[in-house]
């Protein structure tokens, strides 16, 4: 296995973050977070940023714990080779999947917004034609990629829910009263899945400087998240009400539309923001099927010539992958089924990791104690 150079620093990282997390649930997430909460749906993006900091938490402890190391060398260090084997296994599994989910949400939004005489199949391929190109390179190809795209990101995510705002109507906002609690915590945990691509820093850590301030990239890149999904759900409620949310697919998209009508200086002001978002969501998928390729070079300890056979091989079963649902109501479906699996790999695992790598720290240096205080102790003569 090749060594590879430890050079990400604290911003490459927080634009991994930022770009892994932010991508087609922002056109979705004003009507999924105001299914249950209503017109209080803007706290369903915060309780699920709050679920989401505690594994980022844990992440970044074992980030700093097991430096160098991707969770491909050290699940088996924590858990045992067996158990430790299976947790990689289901990682690559899920990253799999959801790059195959994300790049067909992509081609849906792509058809019948932009291109909807362009055949779904055409715009998938060459989606994903570009991320195999991604993965035959280094992987620090992929940390300057996501910084060079980061600033087309972040402008238009803030600014298009502000300038949205303007045609807002805030009492739409009222009235500020929380129903059931129960509803706040289901809808946390739907909302939680949009910021689903953290967990990828449990390869990209590894390659982080020695001097690179893991908790502040991660504190960045949740904070400013966190932000652009308050901002559009609150657009969403203020502009169309929570009722006409629920009869929106892409309600993100809408707002974008309102904004255009707003008198902005675009004619089909939508279309430059797909060009945009399309960017974001190539980012997304990019850094997903390179951890779910990277982590098969690291744990099969090739080197990059393995990562580009692997990564051509792979792209065919992906692609039919994103065609087996046959339309958007399946689709979602499918995305819903995979919300249950990214509970155990992207939460319950990196948690779990962390307290028991925690628990046995203090168990050993509790028993060198002991023995040192031993040694201390002069027999009786």
């Amino acid at each position: 296995m090749e060594n590879q150079q430890r050079n990400f620093g604290t911003w490459q990282l927080t634009s991994i973050m930022i770009s892994s997390m932010i991508g087609v649930g922002l056109l979705t997430i004003p009507r999924t977070s105001t299914v249950l909460l209503h017109q209080m749906g803007w706290i369903g993006p915060i309780t699920g940023c709050l679920i989401a900091s505690v594994a980022v938490a844990a992440i970044v402890y074992l980030g700093k714990q097991f430096p160098g190391l991707t969770f491909v060398e050290f699940m088996p260090r924590i858990f045992g080779t067996v158990l430790g084997a299976i947790c990689v296994f289901f990682f690559i599994l899920y990253q799999f999947f959801n790059a195959g989910i994300t790049a067909r949400l992509f081609g849906e939004v792509v058809v019948t917004s932009v291109l909807p005489n362009t055949p779904l199949e055409a715009i998938i391929v060459t989606l994903l034609l570009l991320v195999v190109f991604l993965c035959c390179h280094e992987i620090e190809v992929v940390a300057r990629v996501n910084e060079l795209l980061i600033p087309f990101l972040l402008l238009p995510s803030l600014l298009i829910p502000l300038v949205a705002l303007m045609n807002a109507d805030w009492y739409n906002l009222l009235p500020f009263h929380v129903e059931s609690w129960t509803d706040v915590v289901k809808t946390g945990m739907d909302t939680y899945t949009l910021y689903t691509g953290y967990e990828l820093l449990m390869v990209y850590f590894a390659f982080s400087i020695p001097g690179a301030r893991l908790g502040l990239a991660s504190m960045t890149g949740m904070g400013f998240t966190l932000v652009v999904y308050v901002l559009s759900v609150i657009a969403g409620i203020t502009v169309f009400g929570y009722e006409e949310l629920q009869r929106l697919v892409w309600p993100t998209l809408e707002l974008v539309k309102v904004t255009q009508r707003a008198g902005w200086f675009l004619e089909r002001f939508e279309s430059a923001f797909l060009a945009i978002w399309v960017a974001s969501v190539f980012t997304t998928i990019g850094n997903m099927f390179y951890a779910t390729i990277f982590s098969l070079r690291r744990w099969f300890r090739k080197g990059i010539r393995f990562q580009q056979i692997s990564a051509v091989v792979m792209m065919v079963p992906l692609f039919y992958f994103t065609l087996v649902p046959q339309n958007i109501v399946e689709l979602f479906s499918y995305t819903n089924h995979l919300v249950v699996m990214g509970y155990m790999v992207t939460i319950f695992v990196p948690i779990l990791l962390a307290i028991t790598h925690f628990v046995r720290n203090k168990i050993i240096k509790g028993q060198n104690g002991n023995n040192e205080q031993g040694r201390d102790i002069e027999p009786l003569p």
